[in-house]
């Protein structure tokens, strides 16, 4: 059995305790020394791991956002409707198995350009509403922007809806607003 060195347990640790205090409370009310307390380590740790609070954000959100780098990348390959439905199916999926990140996200959308650290997470983001569109009009992207920002409001409150509730909210209502035929 092979073990897991102290320090990438000690980082993970802290990712896992930031993810669920920026849940439970919010990014912008989370300071560095409550993610230290909750990890059973000081904030000199904290740091010693990650350059600052933006950082960690970035690290609690890295999974979500190699996942969606991998949709973006396979739509890109696809024709315009397979792509948009593609991407129908795939926002989904990504919704309901990130819902704890889509409530982080959904704080920071204010201020989401002026964090470079998460720069590939939006402009992949960006890409997946142009898929979702189906083309560049101006409409179709901001039904685009709109399906997605009304479903990640959904996914903020976990507790709420089953994951196949939410798949279903999801699906009819990305399919309604952006293929309606």
């Amino acid at each position: 059995m092979t073990t897991t060195p102290a320090r990438e347990r000690t980082r993970h640790e802290i990712v896992r305790q930031a993810m669920g205090l920026f849940q439970d409370r919010g990014f912008n009310a989370v300071s560095l020394q409550d993610i230290a307390s909750a990890a059973g380590c000081s904030k000199a740790t904290v740091l010693y791991h990650f350059n600052g609070k933006m950082a960690v954000l970035a690290a609690v959100l890295e999974p979500a956002a190699a996942d969606l780098a991998k949709v973006v990348e396979a739509a890109e390959k696809l024709s315009n409707d397979a792509a948009q439905e593609f991407a129908i199916g795939k926002f989904t999926e990504l919704a309901i198995h990130y819902r704890g990140v889509m409530d982080v996200v959904q704080e920071i959308i204010p201020v989401i350009h002026e964090i470079p650290e998460i720069g590939q997470l939006v402009a992949d983001g960006l890409r997946l509403q142009r898929f979702l569109a189906g083309s560049d009009g101006r409409l179709e992207l901001g039904l685009a922007g709109f399906a997605i920002g009304g479903l990640m409001g959904e996914c903020r409150h976990p507790g709420e809806q089953t994951d196949e509730e939410l798949r279903q909210l999801c699906d009819i209502g990305l399919r309604r607003l952006l293929r309606p035929n």
